[in-house]
């Protein structure tokens, strides 16, 4: 395969954690050890079983605690709007192709779960099962945004946004938009919230477009969520700096998406006409200088989420995923770099068997995992080991989940990244990747030498003297 030239990067649309001001003066917040050591996975029901439901993606708990998971993150299970109108659908739905008004983040009723995925007391069984596995389970929050026929819009009209004419305001994926600068809108939503994990039994939310909201209502959430679960956790998609001095536990690893592994991908993103063009080796040139700004300017101890791919992305691409463009090694590679950095890693639904087919969180023909028949090839049964092989480093290997992240000098840096884990008393953890599809001879700054073949990497611990 040749080397990419091309990238679209989901963090266009983020806001660049480079331009914001420094807050390094700050310490982040201490964050609960069961989320700070595990490794978490993104899971979209209507993907993850032939029967897309609560009660199928049960049945595969197991095999995920296995794996190594500790985190599930389930993506919206809430009631969907059904309106049929496609005109109020986003770009990306209509796109998608299956013709479903049920889109999770176009939701219809915060309180109950969707039919299709079945009943409110089956998310309440897959919780408490993975609980008994000892996992535990983050809800996605979506407080942007609701769909045209939301019970909370017909029951709070004065919840939403209006502009001049006195008509809805909509976000940029075509759903009404809540103003969440009322106390009103704010009580509903600390509602929504405690349903979920009271009843429900979450442990913590990811919190989707976060900014849509203000920080304060996200700080006065986590004092108030405190007081019944106080280990619980919540992770902003987002990349501002001050999310992780109080309100949430991690923000969304941008910084790895963007110039790391977009270098390497052609991803067609939805509206964007014309492709941005750059050379591929921009991503890893940049790679540890943009690591190092960020990391001088966030409180510190911040984490990131770091993955490679995630349910948007995946979406994006449709069939030319990630692991079909790029193949097994250099996902590979690619998938270690997020266990090896600080931060939190972040499995996506399929990454372990190396699924390489269309998954999307619009519809579930056709786009289901089977499980038996695509996990029994070699290729996934290695990816498998190398999981659960990297879990069980993060559990045994102290500096990767709380150790510091020291950059290391290279002969080669435009194609490979080096560095190590380390933290005081512990042993480190080495990481040393070639992210090109040719061999590179490379001599690290103590003056170790190495021969890598095409996306080979080096990620183990380093015993010290």
């Amino acid at each position: 395969m040749k080397r990419f030239l091309l990238f679209i990067s989901f963090a266009l649309f983020c806001t660049s954690a480079m331009a914001q001001e420094s807050y390094s003066h700050l310490q982040a917040r201490k964050t609960s050890e069961w989320f700070r050591e595990s490794v978490s996975y993104q899971l979209v029901l209507r993907n993850f079983s032939e029967e897309g439901t609560l009660k199928g993606a049960e049945k595969g708990l197991k095999r995920l605690k296995d794996l190594g998971v500790g985190v599930i993150y389930l993506i919206p299970v809430c009631e969907s709007d059904t309106d049929m109108d496609r005109s109020k659908w986003s770009p990306k739905q209509i796109r998608a192709g299956f013709n479903d008004p049920r889109n999770p983040y176009r939701i219809s009723d915060y309180f109950h779960v969707d039919p299709e995925y079945g009943t409110d007391k089956d998310l309440q069984d897959f919780i408490a099962h993975a609980h008994k596995l000892g996992m535990r389970v983050l809800l996605d929050l979506v407080f942007a945004h609701c769909g045209p026929s939301a019970k909370v819009l017909k029951e709070h009209p004065e919840f939403f946004l209006y502009d001049e004419n006195g008509k809805l305001k909509l976000t940029r994926w075509n759903f009404p938009m809540f103003d969440t600068t009322k106390k009103e809108t704010c009580d509903y939503f600390m509602s929504v919230m405690k349903h979920y994990m009271t009843y429900y039994g979450a442990d913590g939310f990811r919190c989707d477009v976060c900014e849509y909201v203000p920080i304060s209502f996200w700080e006065n959430a986590r004092r108030e969520l405190e007081k019944i679960k106080p280990d619980m956790v919540m992770i902003a998609e987002s990349d501002l700096l001050e999310n992780t001095c109080y309100a949430f536990d991690a923000n969304y690893g941008w910084e790895i998406c963007t110039y790391v592994v977009k270098a390497l991908v052609v991803v067609e993103a939805v509206g964007i006409q014309k492709s941005i063009k750059m050379p591929w080796r921009l991503g890893f040139a940049r790679a540890r200088e943009v690591h190092e700004e960020m990391t001088a300017k966030r409180p510190k101890g911040s984490l990131n989420w770091n993955m490679y791919e995630n349910h948007d992305l995946a979406e994006y691409s449709q069939h030319n995923r990630i692991e079909k463009i790029c193949g097994n090694a250099c996902c590979e590679v690619m998938l270690a770099l997020t266990f090896a950095l600080d931060g939190v890693p972040f499995l996506f639904n399929g990454q372990e068997i190396a699924y390489d087919k269309r998954i999307s969180f619009f519809g579930h023909k056709d786009s289901w995992i089977n499980w038996k028949v695509d996990g029994a090839t070699d290729v996934a049964k290695d990816r498998t080991a190398k999981i659960q092989a990297w879990a069980k480093m993060r559990k045994e290997y102290k500096a990767l989940p709380y150790g510091k992240t020291e950059w290391i000098d290279n002969s080669v840096p435009a194609d490979i990244i080096s560095f190590k884990r380390t933290l005081e008393g512990h042993d480190d953890v080495l990481f040393v990747g070639n992210f090109s599809d040719v061999a590179v001879d490379v001599t690290l700054a103590d003056g170790t030498k190495y021969s890598f073949k095409p996306w080979e990497y080096i990620f183990e611990p380093q015993k010290r003297k």
